[in-house]
């Protein structure tokens, strides 16, 4: 009977660390990929992106770095505006990514992304860029 029980508690942990370790790869994976930018609503107003604008993209690397461009139309040329790369945590429970990069003017930046929602094609999240307590931005990718 010692043994059954026994046997039967180490199946149980096996499958335990499984299933946990297994569905934090699957949230991890989801995240890991090329996201380009697709819609942006600043103060809930809808921006209208041309194809340069759409040109950024923030890109998530399974070894916890990220790299982010950012575009801007002047006349009829499309010129990239910022370049941050550094690196990143996901918090899948509290739907937050945070950025550590450096800026080059502004030194060591943290940036929170909030209300993270991520399905096989798309990558949604608000953004507080005046650091007020309200997000203004909220920005869409896809892959």
């Amino acid at each position: 009977m010692k043994r059954i029980f026994s046997l039967l508690s180490v199946i149980f942990l096996i499958l335990q660390s499984c299933s946990s370790s297994d569905s934090t790869t699957t949230n991890q994976v989801s995240l890991i990929s090329k996201w380009n930018l697709d819609k942006s609503l600043l103060d809930n107003t809808t921006q209208i992106l041309s194809p340069c604008d759409k040109q950024g993209y923030i890109e998530f690397y399974s070894n916890g770095t990220f790299e982010r461009k950012d575009y801007y139309l002047n006349g009829t040329s499309c010129i990239l505006e910022g370049f941050d790369s550094g690196t990143y945590t996901y918090n899948s429970s509290a739907n937050k990514i945070t950025l550590n990069f450096l800026d080059p003017n502004d030194g060591p930046q943290i940036e929170t992304l909030n209300n993270v929602n991520i399905s096989s094609t798309t990558l949604k999240y608000s953004w507080d860029e005046n650091v007020d307590g309200t997000d203004e931005y909220n920005l869409e990718f896809k892959k």
